[in-house]
């Protein structure tokens, strides 16, 4: 996410995570995305045959409003506490199972259960469960703002000691 202001409101309800609760780590905000796909690694040679299988995709680009404040696996017991997309998520989803029906030409399973979200905290350890899940209940219908779905990447993560560096290996424009 590039937007200056999206990721401000995102600092605010980040803010709004109850850290007494739980050891909760909060995501930086130059290391916020939503991510179509996880692959783990790969070579050189795989990301570009996945760009030469991908490339070719065809989208109008579109806006998403981004709001809504939940967890995985669940609130009452969370990992991952994300921010998500409550119009248009269909056309994030229609995206993502356009690129995974290509990807199965290249040997990748199907994904299922998928829901367009960011991350913006990983849950370390639970102190007080019910007052954790409250605080998610208390702010799930925070609202971030709007965003232009106009391209996706292929992203490559180095983990360092203190949090992930991303860097974009290709990416491919929405056009008609």
């Amino acid at each position: 996410m590039d937007d200056s202001a999206l990721l401000s409101r995102v600092a605010y309800i980040q803010s709004k995570l109850d850290r007494e609760s739980a050891k909760i780590k909060l995501i930086e905000s130059d290391s916020i995305h939503f991510t179509l796909r996880f692959f783990g690694d790969v070579s050189i040679a795989v990301s570009e045959q996945m760009y030469d299988c991908l490339k070719e995709i065809r989208f109008q680009p579109f806006d998403i409003t981004i709001s809504g404040v939940g967890a995985f696996p669940s609130p009452r017991r969370p990992n991952v506490i994300w921010v998500g997309v409550s119009r248009n998520h269909e056309l994030v989803r229609d995206l993502k199972k356009r690129i995974d029906e290509l990807l199965a030409t290249l040997g990748y399973a199907l994904e299922k259960d998928f829901t367009p979200h960011a991350t913006i905290a990983r849950v370390k350890a639970v102190n007080n469960r019910e007052r954790l899940s409250e605080n998610i209940a208390s702010i799930s219908s925070e609202a971030v703002g709007t965003l232009v779905v106009d391209r996706f990447r292929l992203t490559k993560s180095v983990l360092m000691p203190t949090r992930p560096i991303y860097s974009t290996v290709w990416e491919v424009p929405g056009r008609a």
